[in-house]
């Protein structure tokens, strides 16, 4: 029976972290995709380009991690080239359908938005996979002078960008997930900032787009700083806020942590450089700020949210951690493993998002995003 992940020492050398052995258990792995579904995929899922230390172009996998000790828990391979194998941030956490069914990307080459199944390896073309993968099934090509990129999957639908290069705002759209070659809705335009750039935008937990340069600031007085933020239907996306002669600011191509709150990281390092990052909650009468991971020696790159809001994991340059932040209580950080290692330029895999449970069955009733 095939094994889709056991935990040699090959695989071992994903991170620097030893393997767990209670991971290597002798359970069948699943087989099919109801099978993987039914058990879920769950863990801290990143991307690592370069599997191995192989070409990050070329290998590139989707790997999920046991939260607790990093021990690698299953894998899928991705189409080539699928993600840029050296760009230090992008929004991966938004190429993946909830339920892990859907992939969306773009390649270098294309200019056009790709959508992906995930398939077992009895579907697959290429004989050489060996377990489960992403193979693309569907194609939105570029109409005459038009460039597609920035797919992203929520809920339903697929959103992607298509601008014209003429000097003209490109226009975000949106297809069903189920039929990607209908007529898109046009779901709004990316205002055009400083040097003619497309404005920066974002879907909001509840399903909401978030136009960056097309949304007001909002200046919030109280706290010790200058606090500046845009949020759309009572959503914060982007903050800076500006205090001890240093600005902090929300990160870029990550998920928006929703509601009142927003997570904040320094805009730069230098000595003296405070460490860690900022938990921000709006108020009634202002703002209020709760320092995660101070005491680290290294800033945080990448972080991951539980579903529930209640815990988050933080990556640095040199390992993982966990902070407990249930009923309004925040832990001290708990370091878990060390960092992972890929082919990348940065060095370490793409965050995607940290998968707790099982994907929800499709036939219940939806569950609401949580805000806060």
């Amino acid at each position: 029976m095939r094994r889709i992940l056991a935990l040699t020492t090959a695989v071992c050398l994903l991170g620097a972290t030893a393997c767990d052995s209670s991971s290597g258990s002798s359970e069948a792995a699943p087989e099919t995709v109801e099978d993987l579904a039914e058990e879920g995929l769950v863990g801290l899922a990143l991307i690592h380009r370069g599997f191995e230390g192989a070409d990050p172009e070329t290998e590139q996998v989707l790997v999920f991690h046991d939260a607790d000790t990093g021990a690698p828990l299953q894998r899928i391979e991705l189409p080539d080239g699928a993600v840029d194998p050296m760009a230090p941030e992008v929004p991966v956490h938004g190429r993946f359908s909830d339920d892990w069914q859907y992939f969306a990307f773009t390649t270098k080459e294309s200019n056009a938005v790709h959508l992906a199944v995930l398939t077992e390896p009895e579907d697959a073309e290429d004989e050489e996979i060996e377990g489960f993968s992403y193979q693309p099934v569907e194609t939105i090509a570029a109409g005459q002078g038009e460039t597609l990129s920035e797919p992203l999957i929520h809920g339903e639908r697929l959103w992607y960008v298509a601008g014209n290069g003429e000097g003209q705002p490109p226009q975000v759209m949106s297809v069903p997930l189920e039929a990607p070659q209908g007529t898109p809705n046009q779901e709004g335009s990316l205002a055009l900032g400083e040097g003619q750039r497309p404005s920066d935008w974002a879907i909001t937990p509840d399903g909401s787009l978030h136009i960056r340069n097309s949304v007001p600031t909002q200046q919030v007085a109280g706290g010790e700083g200058d606090l500046v933020v845009r949020a759309t239907n009572g959503t914060v996306v982007n903050a800076t806020l500006t205090t001890g002669g240093r600005q902090w600011q929300t990160f870029d191509d990550a998920t928006v942590w929703g509601g009142d709150h927003a997570l904040l990281r320094t805009d730069g390092g230098g000595d003296g450089a405070p460490q860690g990052v900022l938990l921000l909650t709006l108020e009634d009468q202002g703002y209020s700020t709760t320092p995660l991971a101070e005491d680290e020696d290294a800033p945080v790159v990448q972080f991951a949210p539980s579903a529930e809001r209640d815990a988050v994991l933080l990556q640095t340059e040199a390992a993982w951690f966990r902070v407990d932040m249930a009923d309004g209580e925040v832990a001290e950080a708990e370091e878990l493993f060390p960092r992972f290692h890929d082919a990348s330029m940065d060095g370490w895999p793409l965050l995607v998002r940290w998968s707790q449970e099982p994907p929800a069955d499709p036939s219940a009733e939806p569950s609401q995003s949580p805000t806060s």
